[in-house]
This record gives C-alpha cells, sequence and structure tokens, in this order.
C-alpha cells in the first residue's frame, strides 16, 4: 500500500496497534476505514480490525521498512532459563517472553497515548507519574515507588517477573488483606487501584519472597502450609512496617536446611517434628491459599524446554 500522507515517528518499543492508532488519528480517519481500504489489498485478513495481524502493512503505511515490527530487541524481553543458555537465567530471543504491553508515560510521549512492550514497569521516574493502564497521576510519595520501579525493572526482570506474570498481582492481595485487617474495613478499590495503592510493597514483598532463601523454604514440600503461611504473614508485616531490618530478621526466623528446620525463636528441630505456629488472621488467610502461592512464586524458576519435533518422537511399536 502507498504511504499515509501524514506518518507519525515511531517510539522505541510501540506496538503495532499503537502505531496504527496514531495514524487513524494523524489522518483524520476512523479505525475500520483504514481497516477496508487494508483488507482490499491484502486477502485474508479478518472482518474485525486486526493490525497485528498485518504488521508489514501497518509499517508501510507509514514509510516504514515492512520488517519494522520485525526486529527484536532481546532486552526487553524478561529473563528465563533455557538451553539456549545452559539453563541459566538469561534474555533469550527464542524462549524470553515479552512482557504485556503498558501506556507509556503521557510526559515521556509527549501527551501522546503510546502502548509500548518494553522493559519499564507502571511508574515513570522521570516525571514522577503513575501510568499504569492509561492512567497520568501524580504520586505523594514518589521515592518508594521510584526505588519499586528500580527493583522491577532491575533484581525481578532478571528474575522473570514483570507486572502481567502473576507475582507482583498476588503480592498486592496479600498487602491488602492485611491493610483489611489492620484497619478493620473492606478494600474497596479494584485491581488497577490496588495496583497503584500498594505497589511499593508488592515489589518488595515479591523480591523477598523470590529471594534464594524464600525460594528455598516455599520449594521445600517437606515443610507443611502453617510454616509457609507464617512466613508469609511475617514478611508482609514486616514490608508494611517498611522496616528492612525486620524484613531481614525473617530470614533467620525461618530458616530450612537439609532436613532441619527454624521456626522463631526455637532451636533447630528435624522438618517432621517442628514446633506448632502461632498465627495472626492474615496468616489464618493465608493458610488455604499456600498451594496457590507456592506456584505463583516459584513460576519463574521453572526452565523452558523446547517443544519436542515431529522427528524427535520415538516410533511406534505395532
Amino acid at each position: 500500500m502507498r504511504v499515509l500522507p501524514a506518518t507519525v515517528s515511531p517510539l522505541p518499543g510501540e506496538t503495532v496497534r499503537s502505531l496504527y492508532s496514531r495514524l487513524v488519528e494523524r489522518n483524520s480517519l476512523t479505525a475500520g476505514e483504514l481497516w477496508t481500504a487494508i483488507r482490499k489489498s491484502k486477502q485474508g485478513l479478518p472482518l474485525r480490525t486486526t493490525p497485528e495481524a498485518a504488521p508489514d502493512v501497518v509499517a508501510q503505511l507509514d514509510d516504514l521498512p515492512a520488517n519494522w515490527f520485525d526486529r527484536d530487541d532481546t532486552t526487553n524481553r524478561l529473563f528465563s532459563r533455557c538451553i539456549h543458555n545452559n539453563w541459566a537465567h538469561a534474555q533469550c530471543a527464542r524462549c524470553s517472553a515479552l512482557p504485556k504491553p503498558v501506556t507509556m508515560c503521557r510526559r515521556c510521549a509527549s501527551g501522546m497515548n503510546v502502548e509500548v512492550q518494553s522493559r519499564a514497569g507502571a511508574f515513570c521516574a522521570r516525571h514522577e507519574r503513575w501510568h499504569y493502564d492509561g492512567r497520568d497521576e501524580a504520586i505523594g510519595i514518589p521515592v518508594a515507588y521510584a526505588r519499586a520501579e528500580r527493583c522491577l525493572t532491575g533484581t525481578l526482570w532478571a528474575r522473570g517477573i514483570g507486572l502481567d506474570t502473576g507475582e507482583i498481582e498476588l503480592a498486592c492481595e496479600i498487602i491488602s488483606t492485611y491493610r483489611e485487617l489492620v484497619d478493620g474495613a473492606p478494600y474497596t478499590g479494584g485491581a488497577d487501584q490496588q495496583m497503584r495503592d500498594f505497589y511499593p510493597e508488592a515489589v518488595e514483598l515479591t523480591a523477598f519472597l523470590t529471594a534464594p532463601s524464600a525460594q528455598a523454604f516455599l520449594r521445600n514440600r517437606q515443610i507443611g502450609h502453617l510454616p509457609v503461611a507464617a512466613m508469609i504473614e511475617a514478611a508482609a508485616t514486616a514490608v508494611a512496617s517498611r522496616s528492612r531490618n525486620r524484613l531481614s530478621s525473617v530470614n533467620e526466623m525461618f530458616c530450612a536446611s537439609g532436613r532441619e528446620l527454624r521456626l522463631g525463636d526455637s532451636a533447630t528441630k528435624p522438618i517432621r517434628h517442628g514446633r506448632s505456629l502461632e498465627m495472626g488472621a492474615l496468616g489464618v488467610r493465608i493458610r488455604d491459599n499456600v498451594p496457590r502461592i507456592r506456584a505463583v512464586f516459584l513460576r519463574h524458576d521453572d526452565a523452558r524446554r523446547p517443544l519436542p519435533t515431529w522427528r524427535d518422537q520415538p516410533p511406534r511399536h505395532r
């Protein structure tokens, strides 16, 4: 197709859908009108406006190379463990997934509504704005949010954890439950508001529960639900109090090494003879969700094995 009269400059990591929307707006068209013209020039496209189905055509409309969206920036991918990097955490162009598309900071995008897939979270540290899910809001305590953003795009990203992988959302639920018990009133905000209100605490709790010491505790199947619930309750309480010393002491209180387990201030005992724990209201609520918590916070450490091809299948015996 020929180039549209008015083109736009693509931003790093911008999605096909975002560039298509900006082209439509710049040329005073509707999404359906432009899609109808695309379908006439390229057969086999669906009736519904789906620019992701024709990225080469969208690139040509903006006077870009046809393979513009095929260029893969591996630095934006989440880390994963796969055979191509000897099972070490790394960014693999074949196995590592791209993060969920997020709305770019409006001030970074010069006021435009731009959607990108890049190594970014929900807070712009440069402009101190919350831009998750299309919002553009100022933050009252930007230091805590900036620290959380650095942790997400640094430590957690290297562990294969992003905004959409499940860990941050579950940590928000835990912190929200803790706040409900402390305040004595139910939290009425939705999932997006929950992410905004508890973002720093959720990122810090996720970083703690995906650290090697906590991972060893969660991965040990000889440890029952009660010790795990007690550890998560202690960690959530420490994170909510914003005391790093208190959070670091949780590792010393809950430690498993081989067949020995230390809980609280008790002496080290065999795991099967560990003493019973006294939990608060948060631990009681967490107890029934321990299998889900283990599955979510251990997910990032699973190795990605390539799918077997037809030639790799063993011969069938008749």
